[in-house]
């Protein structure tokens, strides 16, 4: 809100049948308050100031657009002094811009990026869908109220298709997202997706694509600049070059496409050039989609003034294209509710118990748990049991981390890694209180790598001691892949090839540590075999609908 009076005061009635409460925001084309009808209903009211026709005209292009993504517009008013006075509905949540300054100066999570980014994209493809642009989305136009990303301020919307031609000619939207071929007068549905991926781009490193001192100096670079992808993530950088690409007809064709390439990225597909034809030179490419042309005017006609500085860019970069692969793997970034991570680990926990307890049944009457061929029950129960901790805590573990991308495998595996230190602990205190040895070390196990840290024994008497215990966990958790067992999105419920793996890193880790080789092998697999067997798995077939109900139900 800026300093300025708004123009009527609290419980001023300018407009028959609604009492205003307070202003919420001034802009260039008016003022917006916070109003209740007679009837009791809450809306936000906007006087328009300037530019009225353009703005009166959008808004009747939107007037009976009904999306859950869009704040709807209920009616066109006059009052008695012939002002136009648009009612809309009231959205008591934060906008963008403000969510961004607060919560995340620095730059959002990825996982809080797509809620965002998906939430854009169904709204304005919406709009597209219907051959009408937005024109000038930005975060201070963007909001999200119970978790519901919406679109505001669509009263710039044009209609795009090619017949539809206003008088306006004015250039319309905010410097910072301002696709360049509005400078040409050009209003396809792409300087949307250009002012799209300009927001997610602030939205990931916490400032905008191009910056500068004055409202010129950002026009020039929107017009000649290659965007700096060096602060993205990795995965994202050719994404986003492909969205802020200066072309229009090889820009990302629409915001839904956007999304898919995003996610396409995160699930770890490489860009691949895409196949375009040379064009001949009497033949130029067509566009992506139609866009209208305007006669040329300056781009900083109504365009807003900067309101604060930002870091000046580095050296361009020019961005790659990729056609992107849809994959929903164990890396796909998703939305996922806390209740649904709770009962999803709560049902694989309760399948543990099953599994755990058919493999310890088996392993009795295999005589897996004694060089001998023998064994007692105190010997299967302390097996099932280290077993069972060692799977509640890998389903709990991966569960918690499931959906959150690429980029946070560090943390997944440092925290991996600390609960195997705590399942080691537990086995070890189970072993003591049951009286129960593993099984003495194999011949080939007279020395390892490390039996020592510090002044730390890992083997006293050929049995682990409790750090012996902690180190072969800590590491089993570290070093394996545990949510390619655990993730809904896995690519089979369960994998032979992977339990031979495991097997062999628990063999590996028994050697180099001096734990015996039997117990490692045993428990490394069978927990393997429990956690893949008791994670819920998704079919393929049915993860793009799981991916669209999580991304509804999470807002």
């Amino acid at each position: 809100m800026t300093s300025k009076k708004f123009t009527f005061a609290p419980e001023s009635t300018p407009l028959a049948g609604f009492t205003i409460k307070r202003g919420i925001q001034r802009g260039g084309f008016g003022e917006v308050y916070y109003a209740i009808s007679d009837g009791g209903k809450e809306v936000a009211l906007k006087l328009l100031h300037s530019h009225v026709e353009i703005e009166r005209r959008g808004t009747e292009l939107c007037l009976n657009l009904k999306h859950p993504n869009l704040v709807s517009i209920i009616d066109i008013r006059h009052d008695e002094d012939g002002d136009t006075w648009v009612v809309m509905e009231y959205v008591s949540g934060a906008t963008l811009d403000r969510v961004l300054a607060d919560d995340f100066p620095e730059g959002m999570p990825i996982a809080e990026v797509r809620t965002w980014l998906a939430g854009l994209a169904a709204g304005v493809d919406y709009l597209h869908d219907r051959g009408i642009v937005h024109r000038d989305l930005k975060p201070q136009n963007i909001y999200r109220e119970a978790g519901q990303v919406k679109i505001g301020d669509i009263g710039l919307s044009k209609i795009i298709t090619p017949s539809q031609r206003g008088a306006q000619t004015e250039s319309i939207g905010t410097i910072y997202y301002m696709a360049p071929e509005i400078s040409r007068g050009e209003y396809g549905p792409e300087i949307d997706v250009y002012s799209s991926a300009a927001i997610v781009y602030e939205l990931l490193t916490g400032r905008v694509p191009f910056d500068g001192e004055t409202t010129a100096e950002i026009l020039n670079r929107h017009l000649t600049d290659q965007p700096d992808l060096s602060p993205l993530p990795r995965s994202l950088q050719p994404v986003l070059g492909h969205a802020l690409a200066k072309d229009p007809a090889v820009r990302t064709a629409s915001l839904g496409d956007l999304l898919v390439e995003f996610d396409s990225a995160l699930a770890g597909h490489p860009p691949v050039a895409p196949q375009q034809a040379t064009p001949t030179p009497d033949q130029a490419p067509a566009p992506v989609a139609p866009a209208i042309q305007q006669p040329q005017t300056s781009m900083a006609t109504i365009a807003e003034q900067p309101s604060h500085s930002r870091p000046g860019q580095p050296p361009p970069q020019r961005p790659r294209l990729f056609v992107p692969v849809v994959q929903h793997g164990p890396l796909a970034v998703r939305n996922i509710s806390l209740s649904q991570r709770a009962l999803e680990s709560s049902a694989g926990m309760a399948a543990a118990i099953l599994f755990t307890g058919i493999l310890t049944a088996v392993g009795e009457l295999t005589g897996m748990f004694s060089d001998t061929g023998e064994t007692t029950p105190l010997t299967a129960v302390a097996f099932g049991l280290t077993t069972l901790i060692g799977s509640w805590a890998l389903l709990v573990g991966t569960k918690a981390w499931e959906g959150t991308g690429p980029d946070s495998l560090s943390m997944r595996r440092l925290s991996l890694m600390l609960l195997g230190a705590g399942v080691g602990a537990a086995g070890w205190w189970l072993h003591q209180v049951l009286l129960v040895d593993l099984p003495p070390l194999a011949a080939s196990q007279t020395s390892g790598l490390v039996d020592s840290i510090g002044s730390l024994e890992l083997v006293r008497d050929k049995q682990p001691t409790m750090a012996g215990y902690m180190m072969f966990f800590g590491l089993l958790f570290g070093v394996r892949r545990w949510w390619w067992h655990t993730d809904g999105f896995r690519p089979k419920r369960l994998r032979v090839l992977s339990l031979l793996l495991t097997g062999s890193v628990s063999s590996l880790l028994g050697l180099a540590i001096q734990f015996p080789l039997a117990a490692a092998v045993g428990w490394g697999v069978g927990i393997a075999i429990v956690v893949q067997l008791s994670a819920p798995w998704i079919d393929p077939a049915l993860r793009p609908a799981r991916l669209h109900r999580e991304e509804v139900t999470h807002g």
